[in-house]
């Protein structure tokens, strides 16, 4: 089979076994670096740390909008992905605020509104910091675009987690209309799947086109690491799962802190696969001499992007 050209190579499609193997290698090279590390440790400490106002906030309005018991009911189909220790922090949290009295949460709710939001924009400036990293990119944003970009991505985020349980939640009343019987219970553990699937693929992609310091790279040269992200989050956080419940000695290493360090070693990793992703994108487009940027051709060191402004050997 032909070696295809660096000019011919217009969409990841296009790619030979050779420009595979090259992406895959520096691929690992990139989330070997120190750095890499280190950045996504902060994704996960600013994550943890929002966790517990961000909490608050979805309490009072659930309470407001909808049913409470149903917030927790979707909070728990999270233990396929999320190790039980760690979720019961979650939990435990949720049921104490939805015990209290609303009026109590008055004060509580603004306090929780500005920590989560500061903590969660902290939380999603360096996960940006990361990805971009990984894109060849240091973020050159001024203050207040940056700011109101995590501001955005934080709420988006926040609202896009709703959105996705509730649309879980729906599938088994969809299957509930299913002609044949019996099956509805079958349909819904068959769907459920798919759909985390599609939402995951949907939110990596989004981060990684618009959070990104540089000119937005073309859906084709984005998907590839959004699939592969998603496949790897949902299957290693399983993993994770499995070995903190059956082989895991958290407890008998941090005794009462041993939840909270899982929770923090579950987001670290998520982190580590989110910036795994970009940085699978990143080198595929490093393959091509084609510009994969959107909006017209442009010739390569004027298109904005480190990646797309370079080709590898």
């Amino acid at each position: 089979m032909a070696v295809p050209e660096k000019d011919q190579i217009a969409s990841p499609r296009h790619l030979g076994a050779g420009d595979w193997k090259t992406v895959v290698l520096r691929t690992f090279k990139t989330m070997a670096q120190p750095d890499t590390s280190l950045r996504c440790a902060g994704v996960a400490f600013f994550s943890f740390v929002s966790i517990f106002p961000a909490i608050a906030i979805v309490v009072l309005l659930v309470g407001i909008l909808g049913d409470r018991g149903f917030l927790i009911d979707q909070i728990e189909r999270l233990s396929d992905f999320m190790p039980e220790i760690a979720l019961t922090v979650i939990v435990d949290q949720l049921d104490s605020l939805l015990n209290q009295p609303r009026s109590g949460l008055g004060i509580g709710l603004a306090v929780s509104v500005v920590a989560a939001l500061w903590s969660g924009s902290r939380g999603v400036d360096a996960l940006i910091y990361a990805a971009s990293a990984a894109y060849y990119e240091r973020p050159q944003r001024n203050f207040f675009i940056a700011a109101a970009l995590s501001f955005t991505v934080t709420i988006a985020s926040a609202a896009f987690m709703i959105v996705a349980l509730s649309l879980v939640a729906a599938i088994p009343i969809i299957t509930s209309f299913s002609p044949i019987p019996g099956t509805a219970e079958r349909l819904a553990l068959l769907l459920r799947w798919p759909a985390l699937m599609a939402l995951a693929i949907l939110a990596f992609a989004l981060l990684y086109r618009f959070t990104i310091d540089r000119r937005s790279a073309r859906i084709r040269w984005i998907w590839p690491g959004s699939v592969l992200a998603s496949l790897l989050w949902m299957g290693v956080c399983l993993l994770f799962s499995l070995y903190v419940e059956n082989f895991g000695e958290f407890e008998a290493s941090f005794g009462s802190l041993a939840a909270a360090v899982v929770l923090l070693f579950w987001l670290y990793i998520s982190a580590l696969i989110f910036v795994l992703g970009a940085a699978f994108n990143a080198e595929i487009e490093l393959q091509t001499t084609r510009d994969t940027t959107i909006g017209p051709d442009r010739p390569m060191g004027q298109r904005g992007a480190y990646v797309a402004d370079h080709v590898v050997d």
